[in-house]
């Protein structure tokens, strides 16, 4: 009995890193389902570019930053804004953040910088 508690154990232990976060699994899929939605896409390109954009970095411009934002997330829907707040909590160099931050790659890229 001893050895199936202990083998239980330790496959618990190995198996622990391997599962993944779900917010970030919902996040990714989120990106995805903008990303091959013509429209979303489209509102996610534009929000990308003023927050690239010179002006992202003015503090006497913030507010109307701040409108635009919300703006584009309310298009983008609740769901877009759950995904892309999950990141702000993710360490970039973690398996998660790495994912995270390759799914955000992919729906930069269908923008066409």
């Amino acid at each position: 009995m001893k050895k199936f508690l202990v083998a239980c154990a330790a496959c618990g232990l190995f198996a622990s890193p391997v599962l993944a976060n779900p917010a970030v699994d919902t996040a990714i899929k989120t990106f995805e389902a903008v990303g091959n939605d013509p429209a979303k896409l489209k509102t996610y390109c534009e929000m990308s570019r003023v927050m690239s954009s010179p002006d992202a970095e003015d503090d006497s411009k913030a507010d109307e930053l701040d409108k635009q934002m919300d703006g584009f997330m309310k298009e983008l829907g609740p769901e877009f804004q759950a995904a892309f707040e999950t990141g702000a909590d993710l360490d970039p160099e973690s398996d998660d953040g790495k994912k995270y931050d390759d799914a955000m790659d992919k729906l930069d890229d269908k923008c066409g910088s």
